[in-house]
């Protein structure tokens, strides 16, 4: 069990390391009959938020890469609309867990240090869209505390907009330090 989790900025030399995760997770996604991110890796989309500085990794105690997420500023307008303060929010996405942590809850983890980030930047919301056809992971994030604001209808599959206020912390799962 992962106790203390460290998130780090990803490097220039790490967005195949990303790109890897997500096949990964996207072959995974497969095999259990979702289609969700069906479609070849967008390394230029990953290299953008490593060059932001945006794309994260998360090791465990003993320096093996347990997961990565992406937290940057980047409102997507299909997805939040002007009356939704889209200014007032970090924005979640690519977030992923290694299998070999399942059940230890870093996604959590991982979500709370966005929210104490996004209060730290003077943010009021952590964002998210998910997978519109994957019911589970709209059930994991509303047990998170994200609340369903709308489901639009977007051509990639994704649509299934959550939001949490970023002063909530669950508290659950490993503790997360910044490198």
């Amino acid at each position: 069990m992962t106790h203390v989790v460290t998130v780090r900025r990803a490097t220039a030399t790490e967005v195949d390391v990303v790109a890897d995760m997500w096949t990964r997770a996207a072959a995974s996604l497969a095999r259990a009959g979702l289609d969700q991110w069906q479609y070849p890796v967008k390394l230029h989309n990953i290299r953008a938020s490593v060059d932001a500085g945006t794309c994260w990794l998360a090791t465990s105690t003993t320096g093996t890469l347990i997961g990565t997420i992406t937290a940057n500023r980047n409102v997507d307008p299909a997805m939040w609309f002007p009356e939704d303060q889209p200014d007032d929010a970090l924005y979640l996405c690519r977030m992923i867990t290694e299998r070999s942590v399942k059940g230890a809850d870093v996604g959590s983890a991982l979500m709370d240090w966005a929210a104490r980030r996004a209060v730290g930047e003077g943010s009021k919301w952590i964002r998210l869209d998910a997978w519109r056809s994957n019911p589970g992971l709209c059930k994991y994030y509303a047990d998170r505390g994200f609340e369903l604001v709308r489901v639009v209808d977007d051509p990639s599959g994704s649509g299934a907009c959550f939001q949490r206020d970023a002063t909530v912390q669950l508290g659950r799962g490993p503790e997360i330090r910044e490198a």
